[in-house]
């Protein structure tokens, strides 16, 4: 028995000491891998991964890189931008990866990992404290929204990693007197961020300008803006100095620039090179603008031109994706930073966290966006839940300021914390709370599944063979949902198949599925020289209001 004891207690010490060396670093690496791994599975059980119709779209996209009629980077396209997709392609070219989804799951959980490291890096850096920073995290991690994107292809965790990134590195350059590798890192992650969402392009913009006014080669007496302003005045350094602060100025200016913006050069570029226009993405018909145009055309553009209802809308659905607790609470974080004095270029942090704020509500305004969220949005519209996937960028700004109140906290006021995030945890579990991301996945205007349409069954049902005629853009079926194999899928990407099957629909296709006024009903069905040899060719084999099917008749 005393044997068995001495065994006991020196596993317990060995356990003991395990833990003792698991510094907070790594508990946070572990909750996040844990918390990854959970709401992953959850997502998968519950089929929820794909419930985006973007979701669909984006593996796609990384689909025909390796496995369609023309593979190949073309294939990337010119609207959304292509790093999201290039770290698909390793896991969709294993095709259960590619229909279940589960490709997007792991990028968006190794981006998800990272982000939580880094966003404790960053807490650290703002309070010098553990436990504060290991809050921040826990806000973070634990909020149902950002969990649920995790676990799906969407790109939203792909920007937010990268925007942690570059947040960290370029506030510790500032923090840090001009550290250059700081600056460096900062403008590699911004680079990165920039190749992933537009709103990456926004982040190096702000940092650009934040840069300058960090080597500005003016000084201010202290109290410039003070009450006694008016017997303030600017004070010019000397000639010399003023000389060397500008060439101080460009010089890292240009250092960071030449690294920072060459992803939007790339894709301009890219633009100019595969499509002949370097501002593809901003009027084809398939960019975001020409979609909000027809909403405008109905309208329903609330934001349109109006500053104080994109406000709204955005402050809105940020409160709502965090929860009205941890907003309130952050909102508290925000006033205590401002009122610090120990911490320098407070201003510069402020305007780096908030670049989501500024870039959403700016789309907003100029009608580049569209947010629908029920409560605001006017009932009599079609959709009135849409695009709220956007109030995940503020997270990390969210749990920073949480972070950075508990932080100011005693004993008791730090209990009060811990308390207000258990109980807007529970308000979330308990459905008072609505995890929006996931809502508009249900129901909402991003969802792929709330009206799947008869078609999408039947042909999933009796697809034997053959390539596939379809309008991938009008998303009339669902391709991971059958059993067709992209390589086998005839869309607007695949020259000269697509442009060919318009004058002979019989030339490569067995099947087409055209839904009504997309872009095969207009240039096949609706032109009675080729209507003839669709009839001619094909039988119709399913027909409804707005969907038909035609299978090639077998010779």
């Amino acid at each position: 028995m005393s044997n068995i004891f001495v065994i006991k207690t020196g596993s317990y010490r060995w356990l003991i000491s395990l833990i003792k060396r698991f510094t907070t670093e790594r508990w946070v690496l572990l909750l996040s891998l844990i918390m990854a791994i959970a709401s992953s599975i959850y997502s998968f059980n519950q089929g929820y991964i794909v419930l985006y119709g973007d979701a669909e779209s984006h593996l796609n996209i990384a689909k025909r890189v390796v496995d369609s009629l023309t593979p190949g980077f073309a294939q990337l396209g010119g609207i959304w931008l292509p790093l999201p997709h290039i770290f698909l392609i390793p896991f969709v070219y294993f095709d259960y990866l590619w229909r279940t989804g589960l490709a997007g799951s792991i990028v968006s959980g190794i981006a998800f990992i990272i982000a939580t490291l880094f966003l404790y890096r960053l807490a650290f850096v703002l309070t010098k404290n553990e436990s504060a920073a290991f809050v921040a995290t826990l806000v973070f991690i634990t909020n149902p929204n950002i969990l649920y994107m995790q676990s799906t292809p969407m790109t939203e965790l792909t920007l937010i990693v990268f925007f942690i990134l570059s947040s960290y590195y370029f506030i510790r350059f500032l923090l840090e007197k001009g550290n250059i590798m700081m600056l460096i890192l900062a403008a590699l992650f911004g680079f990165c961020a920039s190749l992933s969402r537009y709103d990456g392009w926004a982040l190096v913009m702000m940092e650009a300008g934040v840069l300058f006014l960090y080597y500005l080669p003016f000084k201010f007496q202290k109290g410039w803006f003070g009450k006694n302003a008016k017997n303030k005045m600017i004070i010019p350094v000397n000639d010399k100095s003023l000389r060397e602060r500008w060439w101080l100025a460009e010089g890292r200016l240009i250092l960071f620039g030449s690294l920072a913006f060459f992803g939007i050069l790339l894709w301009l570029s890219w633009g100019f090179l595969i499509l002949g226009d370097p501002l593809y993405f901003t009027h084809s018909q398939f960019s975001a603008n020409s979609q909000q145009m027809s909403w405008l055309a109905r309208g329903e553009l609330p934001a349109y031109h109006n500053v104080f209802v994109a406000l709204l809308y955005y402050l809105a659905t940020s409160v709502q994706t965090s929860g009205l607790i941890t907003a309130l609470s952050a909102i508290v974080g925000i006033l205590f930073f401002t009122a610090d004095t120990r911490i320098h270029h407070k201003k510069s942090i402020l305007l780096i966290l908030f670049v989501p704020f500024f870039f959403n509500v700016l789309t907003l305004f100029l009608g580049q966006s569209v947010i629908f969220l029920p409560g605001i949005t006017p009932p009599s519209f079609e959709w009135t839940l849409f695009n709220v996937r956007y109030g995940s960028m503020m997270m990390p700004a969210i749990a920073l300021f949480v972070g950075y109140v508990y932080f100011t906290q005693k004993t008791f006021g730090r209990a009060i914390i811990l308390a207000f995030i258990a109980i807007q945890g529970l308000l979330f579990f308990v459905g008072f709370s609505s995890v929006l991301t996931l809502q508009d996945g249900i129901s909402g205007l991003s969802s792929a599944t709330a009206k799947m349409p008869d078609a999408q069954y039947w042909i999933a049902s009796h697809y034997d063979y053959g390539k596939v005629l379809t309008d991938d853009y009008a998303r009339t079926i669902s391709i991971i949902r059958t059993p067709i194999p992209m390589k086998d899928v005839i869309y607007i990407g695949n020259k000269p198949y697509w442009e060919e099957s318009f004058v002979e629909p019989q030339k490569y296709a067995r099947w087409i599925i055209m839904q009504k006024n997309d872009a095969i009903w207009k240039n096949v069905y609706d032109r009675p020289e080729v209507n003839a040899r669709l009839f001619k060719y094909f039988n119709k084999v399913y027909t409804s209001e707005h969907i038909l099917i035609f299978r090639k008749i077998d010779e």
